[in-house]
């Protein structure tokens, strides 16, 4: 089952009339969202959004998110100082050069636009070419992000499976029915498969298939055979073999339809060829 944060709104800096607009493919941070009044908005995903005119001599914690940005981005700037100094102008002069808009490297609030990523697809986008937008009002919204894939019903193995989901293949690890990776995540994100998906799609879950990453041998066994439950770890009384009789301790590595498939550190499963079923289990203790 799917975890999807809440849509983000977008909102725009500058007022005017929308002369250009290259949202369609999505937006990238340092790079040009849109055009008003010909004068290109750019995308910028900074760890403080920007929130005042900034020029030579300003500080404060957006400063040094720009500079941290402009260094990701490749361009002059001084990474870590919460100071705007002379290589910070001379970075956002060529980055606006970059993109079509002259600038004494001073940065003006109205030429950029703030991203929660450094990359993101929009929806609901109403800055297109003819249009008229105002400061501090939406123009667009950024799809709520996949955080998390649960496993339905699924029991946690304490060993590490591969979990393969919309194509994509990751490992989940022991222990755990949850994915939160954030590369497979955003990678299942962006398959077609997964953007195809309704809101409803979504909230039904998606398919994915599970596999131990070693192989292992396993005990298939009906469910009510295994007692004292504590996590993946259980028990069961074999009614054949060397421990006939005995509670012996045992992993569950993988459920469905009432049955249970279980191996054990401790002793040779494969000898197994009956076990106990019944009340009064519980009361036993594992060997």
């Amino acid at each position: 089952m799917p975890t999807v944060s809440a849509d983000r709104e977008l909102i725009g800096n500058a007022t005017g009339t929308v002369t250009d607009d290259w949202s369609a493919d999505g937006l990238a941070s340092g790079r040009r969202a849109y055009r008003v009044d010909d004068r290109s908005i750019v995308a910028l995903n900074t760890a403080t959004p920007l929130y005042r005119d900034l020029q030579t001599g300003d500080k404060g914690d957006d400063v040094l998110a720009l500079n941290n940005e402009l260094n990701r981005l490749g361009y002059n700037s001084v990474p870590d100082s919460n100071t705007y100094w002379w290589a910070t102008s001379d970075g956002w002069r060529q980055l606006m050069a970059d993109n079509g808009n002259a600038s004494d490297g001073s940065l003006k609030l109205a030429d950029t636009i703030w991203i929660p990523g450094d990359s993101v697809n929009v929806d609901s986008w109403s800055a297109v070419k003819g249009s008229v937008v105002a400061s501090d009002a939406a123009v667009g919204k950024v799809p709520g992000n996949l955080t998390r894939l649960t496993i339905k019903n699924g029991t946690a193995s304490s060993e590490d499976r591969i979990i393969v989901a919309s194509g994509v293949t990751g490992t989940l690890p022991a222990n755990s029915t949850e994915m939160t990776d954030d590369t497979f995540l955003q990678q299942v994100s962006e398959t077609e498969a997964y953007r195809s998906l309704s809101q409803d799609g979504k909230s039904a879950g998606l398919d994915a298939t599970l596999t131990l990453s070693k192989p292992l041998r396993a005990l298939r066994v009906p469910a009510g055979a295994v007692f004292g439950i504590s996590g993946s770890d259980g028990c069961i009384v074999p009614e054949s073999g060397k421990t006939k009789g005995k509670p012996m301790s045992v992993s569950i590595v993988g459920s469905e339809l009432g049955v249970s498939m279980i191996t054990s550190d401790s002793a040779d499963i494969s000898a197994i060829s009956t076990i106990r079923i019944g009340s009064g289990l519980d009361a036993l203790r594992c060997g």
